[in-house]
């Protein structure tokens, strides 16, 4: 049995700032690896196939799940005799906008590079990630990364300094499709937040483009945005298109948020390096 742990993302801004021929949308995001994992057990079944299973009864196991996805492509593009019983325990939301589902496919890949020898380089795996989804790309490399285009043109930054961050995680799956789907495309040039928190390490500049559209579909992720600057917090973001919002703690707020979210997961963020001596593969 071998055990795999997919880690969450944050995304520390969002810009979208253009619309594509094959109807994706452009956007500019810093993504931002956190301590919560799903671990993906994988044990060899001697055949070609893929079974998989996992904690969460709401989610798709067969052919629409991004392990499968990841499978399938790695299978038909390599000869190789063996198959795999995958059993996935859930601890990133469905729906959250932490990117458990990308996460899952990444770490997959990786691990089927490194069990077939395949010495495939990340521009390959960058290549195949794409076609599985946007966010999947980043889940190769983690720590923090600015991510353009889909999400596929990666630029790796230096790590930043270690924060608790609290992330409340409403009981609402929002889907990614719908809050792109009702996002409308502004005409006017603005400057770009990213480039300039890049510049300046100012997190106060940075937006998420998709709140607007997820807080109008869904007011009560609105309400907990409010409720959490209520409290003090230095900074708070939804993350992608929803459905968690999260914030830098401190230690003057963190007895305040705990009685005032029950839903609050305090983690912090992790680098590059501990994310890939920690993902197993």
């Amino acid at each position: 049995m071998i055990e795999l742990k997919s880690f969450a993302k944050i995304n520390l801004g969002l810009e979208i700032y253009g619309k594509r021929e094959d109807g994706y949308h452009n956007l500019r995001t810093i993504f931002q690896t956190v301590n919560i994992f799903d671990i993906i057990k994988v044990r060899d079944n001697n055949c070609k196939g893929i079974d998989i299973n996992g904690t969460d009864s709401s989610i798709g196991w067969k052919e629409d799940n991004s392990i499968f996805k990841a499978f399938e492509i790695i299978r038909k593009n390599y000869d190789f005799k063996s198959g795999f019983e995958v059993f996935v325990e859930k601890k990133i939301p469905v729906g959250s906008g932490l990117g458990g589902g990308s996460s899952n496919a990444a770490v997959f890949l990786l691990f089927l590079n490194e069990y077939f020898k395949l010495d495939l380089t990340l521009e390959n795996l960058i290549e195949i990630a794409k076609e599985i989804g946007a966010d999947v790309p980043f889940f190769l490399v983690g720590g923090t990364v600015l991510a353009e285009g889909i999400g596929e043109k990666l630029s790796l930054l230096d790590d930043l300094e270690e924060r608790l961050i609290g992330i409340v995680i409403p009981d609402i799956k929002v889907s990614t499709s719908l809050i792109f789907s009702e996002f409308n495309l502004t005409s006017t040039q603005f400057e770009s937040k990213i480039n300039l928190f890049c510049k300046s390490k100012n997190f106060a500049v940075l937006e998420n483009n998709l709140e607007k559209v997820t807080f109008r579909l869904f007011p009560e992720i609105k309400r907990i945005k409010d409720k959490m600057l209520g409290f003090g917090c230095e900074f708070v973001l939804m993350s992608g298109s929803g459905s968690s919002v999260y914030c830098f703690l401190n230690n003057q707020n963190i007895s305040d948020l705990k009685r005032g979210f029950t839903n609050m997961i305090i983690t912090k963020n992790i680098s590059r390096d501990y994310y890939k001596k920690n993902i197993g593969v």
